[in-house]
């Protein structure tokens, strides 16, 4: 039995020897393995370590990259804040404005209603402009009309004779009585253009046939009596004249237009026993002028 089991102890120290032998080659090449992994890990090491130091500068770079930031964003808050009270000083001045647009947008109504009116009215005034326009053009053509009759006229009158006489009696007070009727002699002279008036004689002579204003005065200062004027033409009395002094001073006077022809005479006389008076102040006055001729 103890040499069964001695066979047996041997069979199994051979199978051990034998099992050493086979398994000594692969430890070797296990270690190997493991070398070169160690080595390929030293590699991924040193890969990984400067993988790490660029991350570490990457998060350096990061960390200051994002201080940058917020302080970015401190300002960019800083800023809002600013632009937010702007936006509400906005929003007030706005509102201001809204308030003064309101009343501004009444008044812009109240000056376009104004407006219409005043249109209305410079409507009416330009018809009444053009109206008055239309007028002005027929008064002026009615004023040329009219001075080119007065230039018709100026040159019809250059050459017509300009005839007026008027002559006072006498400033020696009375005149008369006489005996007989008698031409009054105006002696004194205030215009006689033309020379038609003869102050000698008294008479006034028509220089050209047409027609003439021929006028006097006379005054009396016998109380309670009549006095007389009588104007003659051509030795014909055309014309009676009457006053009565009922006391102090009285005064006559008439006129009439006459036409003459060339070459008739005009002058005053009074009758018998008739009297006048006449001082410096000219109570008695003979005049006359030419209106046109004919």
């Amino acid at each position: 039995m103890r040499g069964v089991q001695m066979e047996s102890q041997m069979t199994d120290a051979s199978e051990r020897t034998n099992k050493q032998t086979t398994t000594l080659p692969d430890i070797w090449t296990e270690m190997k393995e493991l070398r070169d992994m160690v080595h390929n890990l030293g590699t991924i090491v040193v890969e990984q370590r400067e993988k790490l130091r660029n991350m570490e500068v990457r998060v350096t770079a990061s960390e200051a990259e994002a201080k940058e930031q917020r302080n970015t964003v401190t300002d960019l808050r800083v800023e809002l804040m600013l632009t937010k009270n702007k936006v509400e000083e906005v929003e007030k001045d706005n509102a201001d404005l809204t308030a003064g647009l309101s009343g501004s947008k009444s008044q812009v109504e109240e000056l376009q209603t104004k407006n219409t009116a005043q249109a209305a009215e410079l409507s009416t005034i330009g018809d009444r402009v053009t109206a008055s326009e239309a007028e002005n053009a027929a008064l002026e053509t009615r004023l040329s009309t009219c001075e080119s009759q007065v230039e018709e006229l100026k040159r019809a009158t250059a050459d017509r004779p300009k005839v007026a006489f008027s002559a006072g009696l006498t400033d020696s007070g009375t005149v008369g009585p006489f005996v007989a009727e008698t031409t009054l002699v105006y002696t004194k002279i205030f215009s006689n253009i033309g020379k038609a008036y003869n102050p000698a004689t008294g008479v006034f002579t028509a220089p050209v046939r047409g027609v003439y204003y021929i006028r006097f005065t006379a005054m009396s200062v016998q109380t309670s009596s009549y006095f007389y004027a009588y104007m003659y033409k051509n030795g014909q009395k055309i014309m009676y004249s009457q006053g009565y002094n009922a006391g102090g001073y009285e005064t006559l006077s008439n006129g009439v237009s006459l036409e003459l022809e060339e070459g008739d005479v005009v002058y005053m006389r009074i009758p018998a026993s008739n009297r006048l008076y006449d001082n410096s102040n000219n109570h008695n006055i003979f005049s006359g002028f030419l209106l046109f001729t004919v």
